[in-house]
């Protein structure tokens, strides 16, 4: 056998990762994966946020918009009531005096671009400037319509006034609001017409939109009930078009969307209605306010852009943090496997003086101590459990006193019960043998509850004995004492009385207290109550089962005299042992 075959070879060891490789790995990965889902969620947040506050934009201002375009509508509409009710208009005797009423509103509201009055013939009588008058207008919509009521005519061309009013750069459009005008009677005399230029919608949709809103591209859309657009964007005005938002307007609903339109763009679209939905001098337009979905989330994708630079300088940042941190906490623990492996090649010498006090951290401490400070710690629990254990006594006395306080108690009506009672009532005639002064005892029962309980139900009835030992509480004073047997009966003791007169006139005034109806969720209720009142003088033998029983009697005797009313029992002789 060769030397190399005698020697036995060494088992390899297996190699381990140093602890400041894996926490240094450790905390890369996980500032990695919080940075990712750091990225992830604030990209999800932002994009929610600004789809939802670019929702709410601009469905506000398509409720501004619509609420504008309302009101002029209104607006029209009472002017045309207003006008029509003018005595110099309902007998139009000169044409002039007319003309001069209806150029003065013009003055007032520009956009009221003819106001005209119509006899029933069709001829127009007075207009603004002039403007047809002697022409007939039979044939428009408005002086068909106006002949019965007040209404509005939806968006049209000037068909007439396109050639008599002045030129513009946009063409002449028209929303004409005509009404009846009649004399007392009640015949009509006229129709008067207002035709309010759609140059005013156009302004407000100017005057509504900043210019920031319109440097990211907000458009106001209003659309007819046809689908035609009434004022928008050039490409699309006086063109049909479909779109969910349209849809959803014109079911009446309000909100916002997120929709392709026909000219293939996503678009965010706020939506609403105009007019009211009865009303004959109203326009159902439906109002959209839309904008490209990349310029309102533009915000969105500038904080993301943002969001991510600082996210990838917070990882470099704390990932030279996690390597400064894996070597502070390496330092003491190596300190502590050396100490290990010394007590492990020498077990005599483990003593706990052999293991370093090791710092750096507070673990390091913990572990260092851990087996000197076994001993305190058992000490330390012993201690807790003794501490624990007087708790618990203190608080089971407590629960023991609080339980025999419920045994004391009437629980329906919170009252001391016959328990409670049979304890006082001996106590309260031996203060009236010991002041010389009588007390009584009052027995009730209730008259007509039984009827209550069965026609309202248990609920009704438990409620009513309730109500009835409340006032039987608060028709005594704090000195005397009210509880409840059983069912519908009720005792009283009263003391520091001066007769049986005193007990009897307490006893009315009780009666009277507890006859008063009683407002119970099912409705008000009357009941009534037997009393029967027996007295205790100073001088007889305390008897407190034959004072109740005395009371009971004179109950039953109150019952049978015909309810609700008060009995006092006979008195008793004084007895030789209480002399």
């Amino acid at each position: 056998m060769t030397d190399s075959s005698d020697t036995i070879p060494r088992p390899r060891r297996a190699r381990y990762f140093r602890l400041a490789a894996l926490l240094v790995s450790f905390s890369c990965l996980t500032v990695a994966i919080t940075v990712l889902l750091q990225l992830l969620l604030v990209d999800h947040y932002a994009n929610q946020h600004a789809s939802e506050q670019a929702r709410l934009r601009l469905q506000q201002l398509s409720w501004q918009m619509r609420d504008s375009l309302d009101r002029t509508l209104d607006q029209a509409v009472r002017d045309v009531y207003l006008l029509s009710a003018l005595p110099q208009l309902r007998h139009p005797a000169d044409p002039a005096a007319a003309r001069e009423i209806l150029e003065n509103l013009q003055r007032h509201f520009s956009n009221y671009a003819w106001i005209g009055i119509a006899q029933p013939d069709g001829k127009v009588l007075a207009a603004t400037a002039g403007l047809l008058e002697n022409r007939d207008v039979s044939s428009r919509p408005w002086f068909h319509t106006g002949e019965q009521e007040v209404t509005a005519i939806d968006y049209h061309p000037a068909a007439l006034l396109g050639k008599l009013l002045p030129r513009s750069s946009d063409p002449w459009r028209f929303v004409d609001i005509a009404g009846p005008i009649r004399d007392d009677e009640g015949a009509l005399r006229g129709v008067l017409a207002i035709h309010l230029s759609w140059t005013w919608a156009r302004s407000l949709a100017r005057e509504l939109l900043t210019p920031a809103q319109r440097d990211i591209g907000a458009e106001i859309i209003v659309v007819r009930s046809d689908g035609v657009v009434l004022l928008g964007p050039d490409d699309i005005l006086e063109k049909c078009i479909s779109t969910e938002s349209l849809r959803l307007a014109q079911q009446g609903k309000t909100g916002a969307i997120t929709e392709r339109w026909p000219d293939g763009h996503t678009y965010v679209t706020g939506y609403s209605q105009s007019g009211r939905s009865r009303e004959r001098a109203s326009l159902h337009w439906a109002v959209l306010v839309r904008q490209t979905e990349q310029a309102a989330m533009a915000s969105a994708h500038r904080f993301e852009r943002r969001a991510m630079w600082f996210s990838l300088l917070l990882a470099g940042v704390l990932a030279a943090l996690a390597a400064l941190m894996a070597r502070r906490i390496v330092a003491p623990l190596k300190s502590l496997s050396g100490a290990m492996e010394n007590i492990a090649q020498a077990p005599e010498q483990a003593v706990p003086e052999a293991i370093p006090a090791a710092g750096g951290f507070h673990e390091a401490q913990v572990l260092s101590k851990a087996l000197r400070g076994l001993i305190r710690n058992e000490r330390r629990h012993r201690a807790a459990l003794e501490q624990m254990n007087a708790h618990l006594e203190e608080t089971v006395a407590a629960r023991t006193a609080e339980l025999e306080g419920l045994l004391m108690r009437d629980l329906l009506t919170g009252l001391p019960n016959r328990r409670a009672l049979m304890q006082t009532l001996p106590e309260a005639m031996a203060r009236a043998a010991r002041l010389r002064r009588p007390c009584a005892v009052l027995f009730l029962d209730m008259d007509g509850f039984k009827l209550v309980n069965d026609t309202r139900g248990h609920e009704e009835g438990d409620e009513l004995l309730r109500r009835f030992g409340g006032r039987i509480l608060a028709g005594i004073r704090e000195t005397d004492m009210a509880a409840r047997l059983a069912g519908d009966e009720f005792v009283v003791i009263l003391e520091m009385l001066s007769d049986e007169l005193d007990a009897a006139a307490k006893a009315e005034i009780l009666l009277a207290q507890l006859t008063r109806p009683y407002a119970l969720n099912g409705g008000s209720v009357q009941v009534g109550a037997s009393i029967g009142v027996a007295l205790h003088m100073p001088d007889q033998a305390p008897d407190p089962a034959r004072l109740l029983a005395r009371a009971d009697q004179a109950m039953y005797e109150a019952k049978r005299k015909g309810k609700s009313r008060i009995a006092v029992a006979p008195a008793e002789a004084v007895s030789t042992e209480a002399r």
